[in-house]
């Protein structure tokens, strides 16, 4: 009878074990593991039925489902009521301490724009089947991010999905929601990604192949306003901004495709 959890440290104990243990009052932190090519491993660990029960009785009713699966098999009965969704306060709290153990907040290149960064908060986590409800219980708590498709490493790992959050605005609001409730390594990572962000120049809204964005007339003098031939009937994003189809100039588009067309008929 075993209950464990891992997490590497280049600066001794990490403080998520030692924050987990101070909250469930039982476990010993062991460690550290040491491996070629690898952080050092430390781990807390129960191996008693009667700290197990502890565990449970603690934080049983804040579990998600395979956690608490595990649980009921190991102990052999059902573990407190499940309490959540919670309040936003206890959700946030979750989710805080689950992206202490499990997230992390990095630097992606700019897809467009070579030398600049993009912000990206990453929460990878495995499941046979489907999404891991820890990853929609994440995202439902910060109100923000996206879920990816399944990725399928080589054995012995198993199939996981990622939630990602993109956009400054988004990643500053997501870590205003968890910085009460995150670590001291965490809060140090999610800092010196946002001194990068903060330093290097805002960069100009828009495609500047279509104009300044926002004006009427295009780059080849169109008029943008009146380009339309038909009424517009929004689709998806473009109802929340009835303006949306008026950035880029259809008059443009009209002739770009012409001389397409014109380019092939010739021999």
């Amino acid at each position: 009878m075993q209950s464990r959890i891992n997490q590497a440290g280049l600066d001794g104990v990490p403080e998520v074990l030692t924050r987990f243990q101070r909250i469930v009052g039982v476990g010993r932190i062991k460690g550290p593991v040491l491996a070629e090519g690898r952080q050092p491993l430390y781990y807390w660990e129960a191996t008693s039925r009667p700290d197990l029960a502890r565990v449970v009785d603690r934080i049983g009713p804040w579990l998600c489902p395979v956690k608490r699966a595990e649980f009921e098999r190991t102990l052999g009965r059902p573990l407190p009521a499940q309490v959540w969704p919670g309040s936003m306060s206890e959700e946030l709290a979750w989710a805080g301490g689950f992206f202490d153990g499990e997230g992390s907040t990095c630097l992606d290149k700019h897809r467009t724009h070579e030398g600049f960064f993009a912000p990206v908060i990453y929460v990878p986590q495995a499941a046979e089947i489907g999404t891991a409800p820890e990853l929609l219980r994440f995202r439902n708590a910060v109100g923000v991010g996206n879920v990816s498709g399944i990725r399928r490493p080589k054995p012995p790992h198993k199939p996981y999905r990622r939630l990602r959050v993109y956009t400054l605005q988004k990643v500053q609001l997501a870590l205003h929601l968890l910085w009460p409730f995150v670590g001291d390594v965490k809060r140090t990572q999610a800092q010196r990604v946002m001194q990068v962000m903060h330093s290097q120049p805002d960069l100009p809204r828009g495609n500047p192949a279509f104009g300044v964005a926002g004006a009427r007339y295009c780059l080849r003098g169109h008029d943008k306003w009146n380009a339309r031939v038909r009424p517009f009937k929004g689709r998806g994003k473009n109802e929340q901004d009835p303006m949306n189809h008026m950035r880029q100039c259809l008059a443009c588009l009209r002739e770009d495709a012409q001389e397409r067309r014109n380019n092939k008929r010739r021999p």
